[in-house]
């Protein structure tokens, strides 16, 4: 199959024809090139309440701003997939579930259908100023193309929740991310390929961009678009299967097999995944020793 990862930066639009205008675009550009799956970024949703004049507002105020266009954004995509016979990662926005309010990614097949994930680990700008609730499940997504989990931003950060994604049979992990400073995107990258080479699959990276102005959620972004998989046999040694340049608002487009990104479990130099449980033993036999 073919997947494309996008780095991508939210504009404000005049009219939400203009947002649809532009979507359709990138989408359709893609979808050109054959690509299967397409992957927007965390908080690439924001974009559907950049509509009209610029103003800002309060982090908590934007968080309902994009609960307020959800709907609309869901529809977008639902369209777009069914157009061009994509699967599409709708970039995460903010949702109301009940009384609280959750960052959430959409996933859009082909039929128009739409699945999600909510992030599972909220970051303390989430927290305090966004005021923002986290995900309570961990979910796993049978699709035509296979098995998929998601990971949003930070939560790819945490092993256990990815190694539980693998051990339900994940056959790739997509990481939409956004991330203020050079240092965030080091950690949530670093944390990508982490997350390949402990459960020997194939993870997908797409950041959000910016700055925008008058926008405090999207007031600074920075990252760079990539896929990543475990580096043994037949696979690329750097662990690197595709990436595009840090800040380069773009699609990176691989052809990838999951099937081969995962031999390495059987057959592979090391067996991260199949060794994962020996930590179990050690751990619960913590020793301190002194050093005189």
């Amino acid at each position: 199959m073919k997947i494309a990862t996008s780095a991508y930066r939210p504009e404000w639009h005049a009219t939400w024809s203009s947002l649809e205008t532009k979507l359709t675009g990138w989408v359709s550009a893609a979808a050109g090139q054959g690509a299967d799956l397409l992957v927007f970024p965390e908080y690439g949703g924001c974009e559907a309440a950049l509509i009209g004049t610029p103003n800002d507002c309060s982090p908590a105020q934007w968080a309902g701003r994009m609960a307020d266009a959800a709907e609309d954004w869901i529809a977008l995509h639902s369209d777009l997939a069914a157009q061009f016979g994509v699967h599409i990662l709708a970039g995460s926005l903010c949702v109301r579930d009940g009384a609280r309010m959750v960052n959430r990614s959409y996933l859009l097949g082909p039929s128009g259908d739409a699945v999600f994930q909510d992030k599972l680990i909220l970051t303390p700008y989430e927290r305090r100023e966004m005021q923002l609730s986290v995900g309570e499940t961990v979910k796993l997504f049978d699709t035509t193309l296979g098995r998929l989990g998601i990971l949003i931003c930070y939560d790819s950060e945490f092993p256990l929740q990815a190694r539980a994604m693998c051990e339900g049979g994940a056959d790739m992990i997509l990481v939409p991310s956004a991330t203020d400073l050079p240092a965030g995107q080091t950690r949530v990258r670093q944390s990508c390929r982490a997350r390949a080479i402990e459960n020997q699959c194939l993870i997908v990276q797409s950041p959000v961009l910016g700055p925008v102005s008058d926008c405090d959620v999207l007031d600074t972004g920075t990252g760079r678009a990539a896929l990543f998989c475990p580096p043994d046999h037949g696979l690329p040694s750097n662990g690197i299967i595709a990436q595009g340049d840090t800040d380069e608002a773009a699609w990176v487009i691989a052809e990838v097999d999951p099937a081969a990104i995962a031999a390495p479990r059987v057959s592979g130099q090391v067996g991260n995944f199949s060794h994962w449980t020996e930590q179990d033993s050690r751990l619960q036999n913590l020793t301190l020793a002194t050093l005189a």
